[in-house]
């Protein structure tokens, strides 16, 4: 009787699964530290690298490619270098139209214009007002020959920036209703587009300049008196800020109750002057 031999049966292992899992978790921890790695770059050491490699590849910052012309992606993997020069432009130019405040508010002091001419530095930009009464004859838009010698006086300050200009014609409440000016839209904006086409025959470019005329409705002070109405009648140079639209008013209450101040100052040296005289 043959006898049987007896086959050792090695139990299979049931954990095998582990190391597979276990190496799969492994990887996937990872790709998120080199995920969570590559979203925060290091911006300095990125900038370094990449003018680095910039300066190794080529002299303009640009990539060569052989019969396919050139790539700019070193220049563009560093977005903000540009707007860092848009906004230093930015500061500059605001530090030019600081300066400009300055010397034009020397000049008028200088030149005994305060009765007729006040000057705001505000956040549109540098806003200078000159009175109705010493440019145009009452009810008219054609400036008067002394108002063209004080606007001449001007223009130097007006050419030393590049900004642009918008000029702002305003009227008091009182109607009008002639030919030539049938409300007061046609009357603060003939005044308006009168001081441009001056400002442009004395050599400043006409694409920096553009007129707008109020009319009644944006009054510094109410309508309730003859002096409080010539406050109102006035023409405003205003040499606008880099990016700020010609269509923006200064209608913030900071800008109106400094404006207001300044009016009325004006009218309260004019005043005295005209009792001095008298």
């Amino acid at each position: 009787m043959s006898r049987r031999r007896k086959r050792n049966h090695t139990p299979e292992n049931q954990d095998r699964w582990m190391i597979t899992y276990s190496d799969l978790i492994t990887l996937l921890l990872i790709f998120f530290v080199i995920m969570y790695a590559m979203s925060n770059i290091n911006t300095i050491k990125f900038m370094s690298l990449s003018q680095s490699l910039a300066a190794a590849l080529h002299h303009n910052d640009q990539i060569p490619l052989n019969g396919t012309g050139t790539t700019a992606l070193i220049t563009a993997a560093n977005p903000t270098s540009g707007d860092q020069s848009t906004t230093k432009g930015s500061a500059s130019q605001d530090q030019q139209l600081d300066n400009l405040y300055t010397q034009v508010k020397s000049y008028i002091t200088a030149h005994h214009l305060q009765g007729n001419v006040t000057i705001l530095n505000q956040q549109r930009g540098v806003q200078i007002t000159l009175r109705d009464v010493v440019l145009f004859e009452s009810g008219q838009a054609t400036i008067k020959p002394q108002a063209r010698q004080l606007i001449a006086g001007l223009v130097p300050f007006f050419k030393a920036v590049p900004n642009n200009i918008v000029i702002e014609g305003y009227t008091d409440n009182r109607p009008i209703d002639t030919p030539e000016f049938p409300s007061n839209w046609e009357l603060s904006s003939a005044r308006a587009i009168g001081v441009v086409r001056l400002l442009a025959a004395d050599g400043i470019d006409p694409a920096r300049l553009s007129g707008v005329g109020y009319g009644q409705y944006h009054p510094v002070v109410p309508n309730d008196t003859p002096e409080h109405r010539q406050m109102n009648r006035r023409i405003n140079i205003v040499i606008l800020r880099t990016g700020t639209s010609p269509d923006t008013s200064a209608s913030t209450s900071a800008s109106t109750a400094s404006a207001t101040s300044s009016l009325e100052a004006l009218a309260n040296g004019t005043s005295a002057a005209a009792n001095a005289a008298n």
